[in-house]
């Protein structure tokens, strides 16, 4: 009898820590909602050019490695096998839909060394970088976008959508998000209460910037080194295939800043 007292107390601790962690997982999966990725290979993919076993690690905000992203099929770690097709790459994770990347919205392909729960030696990651539509209504988007940030950065995203705004309306949009973020953080209550139902109102009225997509990166390890060069000469090689068919002057995303080198 004596140690049913200590063995309830921790098995309610126990409860408690499961408790959490499942309630912080939903909370993190409707804050990414928007995140949409394509769940099967079309069959317009082209020719397969390469099929490797690969241990899938994390999908994650570019140059966030360390903020775990819920997408569809690649939210949790596992083995598969990467895919790489003529017109772009299937992630294939073990028990999970399959991802499809069209080459199209593939930004780069590199090496890296770390992200969440997972340091190797240099290079011992594959980071595919890629972009992500976003769905869902204006908040679910720039929360989708601006996954991971803090206060500051969530508004230079508001602040660069207002640069690049097209119209007067689009630009106050982004003006209107931005003195909501400000206000939620700094409430100012007048004395006669006016300033909460204001706030209130500007929170339900004001529309928030559009975002469409989000750059986001994926990590797989591939054991053999031999098919880790491979994988990357064969994406490299249809980036650079398909940036000649479209004949496209943009220059090309800047380099995430964490790197590696094959070991």
């Amino acid at each position: 009898m004596d140690r049913i007292g200590p063995a309830l107390i921790v098995l309610a601790i126990l409860i408690v820590i499961y408790a959490a962690m499942a309630l912080g997982w939903r909370a993190r999966k409707r804050r990414q909602a928007a995140f949409t990725a394509q769940s099967e290979t079309p069959q317009d993919a082209g020719e397969l050019l390469l099929e490797v076993p690969m241990l899938y690690v994390a999908t994650t905000p570019a140059n966030k490695p360390l903020e775990r992203l819920t997408i569809s099929g690649l939210a949790f770690r596992g083995r598969g096998t990467f895919i790489v097709w003529q017109h772009g790459v299937t992630l294939s994770v073990n028990g999970e839909p399959d991802v499809f990347v069209p080459v199209a919205d593939i930004r780069s392909i590199g090496t890296s060394t770390y992200t969440i729960d997972r340091v190797v030696e240099s290079g011992g990651l594959v980071r595919l970088d890629w972009v992500s539509a976003l769905n869902g209504d204006d908040q679910s988007r720039l929360s989708a976008a601006t996954a991971g940030s803090n206060r500051a950065e969530r508004n230079a995203a508001i602040a660069r959508a207002i640069s690049t705004a097209h119209d007067t309306a689009e630009a106050a949009a982004a003006v209107a998000a931005a003195t909501e973020e400000f206000d939620h953080a700094h409430p100012r209550p007048r004395p006669d209460g006016r300033g909460t139902a204001q706030a209130s109102h500007r929170s339900s009225t004001a529309t928030i910037v559009t975002h469409s997509t989000a750059d986001v990166e994926s990590y797989v390890r591939i054991l053999d080194q031999a098919d880790s060069v491979r994988v990357l000469d064969a994406v490299d090689g249809i980036v650079a295939a398909f940036a000649r068919t479209t004949q496209t002057n943009t220059p090309p995303p800047a380099t995430p800043t964490q790197e590696g080198t094959l070991a």
